[in-house]
């Protein structure tokens, strides 16, 4: 079930801007669809126990409210909402994991974190299922496994600049950069938004989320501060 309150004023808005968007990307040779993914409905804590509640909205609505100047003006029942993961990654030589993207998909960064938006094809159903979400994402982007991870656990959950709320995960992997560089330029299968594997020592890492031009990576940022 979907708690976000529509507006029809904005979602007229939202399906023209889809229109321009799908109408550009054609031109543009970029991969784009409108798929479902989950949101936040709500979230409860109570002791040391979180209850969230997912409901689901389209890409197209998360897309949209990226490109309406006047989101941040909306009440917060109008929010989209839509979930993603990301991920601080330092490998076991204590270097810190980012991609380079290829340009192909909707993204205008040009290097991120691993991460992605959490699509429907994976069922939530309980905490370890938010886990599995990310795991699908680092998989696909980067090629590591479970078995890869020395340890994780998720850092926060965030409203984001977009109005779309972000599951930060931290880990460490068992495996050295080189073997995850190695890994990866070897895989037949890699994910076509993403160009290449960047490790950064602490304080680049730093630097380059606080040049990024998300806002939300700055946060991130002062996460790694605390």
């Amino acid at each position: 079930m979907d708690d976000r309150k529509i507006d029809p004023v904005i979602e007229q808005e939202l399906d023209a801007i889809w229109e321009k968007t799908i109408k550009k990307a054609k031109e543009d040779g970029q991969v784009c669809y409108n798929g479902i993914s989950y949101r936040l409905n709500s979230i409860v804590e109570n002791g040391r126990t979180l209850t969230i509640d997912f409901g689901t909205t389209e890409y197209k609505v998360r897309h949209g409210f990226l490109n309406i100047s006047e989101y941040s003006n909306l009440s917060e029942e109008l929010f989209c909402k839509s979930c993603s993961c990301s991920a601080t990654i330092r490998t076991s030589d204590e270097l810190y994991v980012m991609v380079e993207l290829t340009g192909r998909s909707m993204n205008t960064n040009s290097i991120d974190l691993v991460g992605g938006i959490m699509e429907t094809d994976l069922e939530i159903h309980t905490g370890n299922d938010v886990f599995n979400s990310f795991f699908k994402e680092l998989k696909e982007e980067i090629g590591v496994v479970e078995n890869d991870i020395d340890d994780v656990y998720l850092q926060t959950i965030f409203l984001e600049h977009s109005a779309n709320v972000c599951f930060y995960f931290e880990l460490i992997l068992k495996i050295n950069s080189e073997e995850l560089l190695s890994r990866f330029i070897s895989c037949n299968d890699k994910d076509i938004d993403i160009k290449s594997i960047q490790t950064f020592n602490r304080s680049e890492y730093q630097e380059v989320l606080n040049n990024h031009q998300s806002k939300n990576k700055h946060l991130i940022a002062e996460l790694l501060k605390i």
